[in-house]
């Protein structure tokens, strides 16, 4: 019994780095506007991600929290608006090759998104959640800090779904550092 025990553990040991090879994890951190209604917030953002290297190719499972916005309103009626949102996405990226250590990149989104609107006013409260299909653009440039890590950059475009008859949208620039493995 100990002596499989101990190959299990050798053999665990050398695979684990070609488990690894090309697997990367990335954390940025945006400013980022959101805009439902003619409503417009600008904020900070952080986003966590788990990919995979394929030559030029990146795919990439992320989780982006997008901050809640509250926001007041009187059109006829007074009250208080709140927006909940946070994101599953995953990126197909495309590294531009270059004779340069600055590569630019640019991909596409999907993402499932959940969004919750609670609208407060005088004698009335509601609540709406919607779970959305959202799409979106990104392009930035990566420069390689170490062996393993690369600076980060990037602007990008989301649309985050629908909630109560109106189009979330989110557009804003991020920095973030990436460990290839």
């Amino acid at each position: 019994m100990k002596k499989t025990l101990m190959a299990v553990a050798l053999a665990t040991t050398l695979a684990a780095p070609s488990l690894l090879a090309n697997v990367y994890v990335q954390g940025d951190l945006g400013y980022s506007r959101t805009k439902i209604e003619d409503y417009k917030k600008n904020r900070f953002e952080p986003r966590l991600s788990v990919g995979y290297q394929l030559q030029d190719f990146r795919l990439a499972l992320d989780y982006t929290y997008y901050r809640n916005i509250n926001y007041s309103y009187n059109n006829g009626y007074i009250g208080n608006k709140e927006l909940k949102t946070n994101g599953i996405g995953f990126s197909m990226i495309y590294d531009i090759p270059v004779q340069s250590e600055l590569k630019p990149y640019v991909g596409t989104r999907l993402a499932i998104n959940r969004l919750k609107l609670t609208d407060t006013r005088v004698g009335n409260y509601s609540s709406y959640s919607n779970t959305n299909l959202g799409y979106g653009l990104v392009a930035g440039v990566t420069y390689p800090l170490a062996q393993n890590l690369k600076l980060n950059a990037g602007v990008e475009y989301n649309h985050l779904g629908r909630i109560d008859d109106t189009n979330v949208r989110n557009y804003g620039a991020k920095v973030g550092l990436r460990y290839d493995f």
